[in-house]
């Protein structure tokens, strides 16, 4: 077996030095290297898996309510279905919670279904008044995981670390941005090259509007 990806191995470490001993999550790909590095390295962390993400911070919430620091884990096209527990319970009472948030539809992204929810998160963040950070270096994991979590559980405010494809998916699975073309174009050209790098700010960026997802028709969609 190949060994952990070193940002999997940092995201593990950076959470645990911060007292988090349950990770809540809901699968994605790039977080099952997560999973791979609590289970061999970490064996005092609990995992629990979870159906859907708003139960995912039912859970979460309860762990802290009994005195824990939770993690939750997920993919970005699950932050919509987070929003009623998110905004009716983890922000109105204070409960506090590390999320790491796998990303998809940033760059480097090949499915066009996961872009606009891709570009939201940022700003439905920034709404609802949950900060958070871009990881922007595979080897900056543990120190950034760290460092939201403390920042989370010390002003009881849930923190959020967005983990981007260009650092958690092979080369191979991404594309770079390219206007105008098919997912068929898209995938060619990611058999002929590498994508171009990227690095995303960690600042909050409240500027950054919703709807620039918005005016896009069905069919640009899928």
């Amino acid at each position: 077996m190949s060994p952990a990806p070193a940002w999997a191995a940092g995201v593990c470490a950076g959470l645990h030095a911060a007292g988090s001993r349950h990770v809540v999550y809901v699968p994605d790909n790039p977080l099952s290297h997560v999973l791979r590095v609590l289970r061999e390295d970490f064996p005092d962390v609990r995992t629990t898996l979870a159906t859907r993400e708003e139960e995912a911070f039912g859970i979460a919430a309860g762990l802290y309510l009994g005195g824990a620091k939770p993690t939750v884990m997920l993919q970005s096209s699950g932050l919509g279905n987070s929003l009623n527990a998110l905004t009716s319970l983890l922000v109105p009472y204070k409960i506090p919670a590390l999320i790491v948030i796998s990303m998809r539809g940033d760059t480097g992204e090949w499915n066009d279904a996961q872009v606009p929810m891709g570009r939201a998160v940022r700003p439905i963040c920034d709404a609802i008044g949950i900060p958070h950070v871009t990881l922007d270096a595979g080897d900056a994991a543990e120190s950034t995981i760290r460092l939201v979590a403390q920042t989370a559980f010390g002003t009881r405010t849930p923190g959020v670390c967005l983990l981007p494809r260009r650092i958690t998916a092979p080369a191979r699975e991404r594309v770079g941005e390219s206007e105008g073309q098919s997912l068929a174009e898209r995938r060619e050209r990611a058999q002929r090259s590498e994508p171009p790098e990227w690095s995303a700010p960690a600042e909050r960026r409240a500027n950054d509007g919703v709807g620039e997802s918005e005016g896009r028709s069905p069919s640009d969609q899928q």
